[in-house]
């Protein structure tokens, strides 16, 4: 069980195919006084969130008299080794999204929004969807998402391997990584699309189906992948508005699954861990650490301006197609 949680909180904070948001400063929007159309607004996933190339190789559209925007912010996962830890970047990058919309929805009040994710960049939308249910201040009816691989995605029943959910729903916290669980949105609709075989957003348990747990593992990039296709209307970058009325879509595996259900019950390890008082403050320490190493904050302590350096460092990276 030990070496389970470890191999989950690992792939969490590494292997997840996330992608965190911008922590600089928020773009502010860019509505022009005459264009209160349905506004799409695209955020991408891990490595591309400054580019948005995922919806650019995809040429994704949006219906027409739309207007589609980008919300671009800079990846930070891991601090250290990025600028910011995952949970500095949410933190800042939900809220932002947020402001977006709603500086949108005061200058146009009776013009829908579509929010739309993949990867972290769902769960940076989600996250945004959540705290302006929560106002209300945006009606409900002019708000909803899309949402591709996300990993706060519910946890379910599956037949294939036993209960499964997106990897913030079934993952303990890590350092930098809090994992608080799947969320409420309130009544605002939102559509969930998950490879039954992804682990960003189906991860099965692995303290009770390890077999299936490994399996995603192995398929990440290929399961991750693979929400495109020659067949426009089953190409979920590139026509995103095709399937704002899914509901929850668990679309078929990225190949045959191998593995079986369950063998038996077991709590998810963030229902296991997260409310252990010692396992909290742990795990709460070195996230602390973490963060006194990362990049900007160190450049900061010797009076530079560590922000500034390290995302225009990071962004140079990234607009030259660099991972990491």
């Amino acid at each position: 069980m030990k070496r389970a949680c470890l191999a989950l909180s690992t792939v969490a904070l590494t292997a997840t195919g996330l992608a965190a948001a911008d922590v600089a400063a928020a773009e502010p929007v860019q509505t022009a006084s005459a264009d209160c159309s349905h506004l799409y607004v695209l955020t991408d996933g891990r490595g591309r969130g400054l580019t948005g190339k995922t919806w650019d190789d995809a040429g994704t559209t949006v219906p027409a008299g739309a207007q589609m925007d980008k919300f671009r912010y800079d990846d930070g996962i891991v601090p250290g080794v990025h600028p910011h830890s995952l949970d500095e970047t949410r933190r800042v990058a939900a809220p932002a999204l947020a402001q977006k919309v709603l500086d949108f929805h005061r200058a146009c009040p009776g013009s829908p929004v579509t929010l739309v994710g993949y990867s972290f960049g769902a769960l940076i939308s989600g996250d945004a969807v959540e705290l302006l249910a929560a106002k209300n201040e945006v009606p409900h009816e002019l708000l909803n998402a899309v949402l591709i691989a996300d990993p706060r995605r519910h946890v379910a029943d599956t037949a294939s391997q036993g209960p499964s959910g997106g990897i913030m729903s079934v993952a303990p916290d890590g350092p930098g990584m809090h994992t608080p669980g799947p969320r409420d949105f309130r009544g605002v609709k939102v559509a969930s699309i998950c490879r039954e075989d992804d682990l960003v957003c189906n991860a099965a348990n692995p303290i009770s189906n390890a077999q299936a747990f490994t399996g995603e593992m192995q398929r990440l990039p290929t399961a991750h992948g693979a929400y495109g296709d020659a067949d426009p209307n089953r190409n979920y970058w590139a026509r995103p508005a095709n399937f704002a009325d899914v509901g929850d879509l668990v679309l078929p595996p990225s190949a045959p699954i191998t593995w079986g259900p369950a063998a038996f019950p077991a709590p998810m390890p963030r229902e296991l861990l997260n409310d252990n008082e010692v396992y909290k403050g742990a795990m709460d320490g070195l996230t602390q650490s973490g963060d006194a190493l990362a990049w900007a904050n160190v450049l900061n302590t010797f009076g530079l301006p560590g922000d500034e350096i390290v995302h225009g460092f990071w962004k140079a990276l990234q607009e030259a197609g660099a991972g990491y």
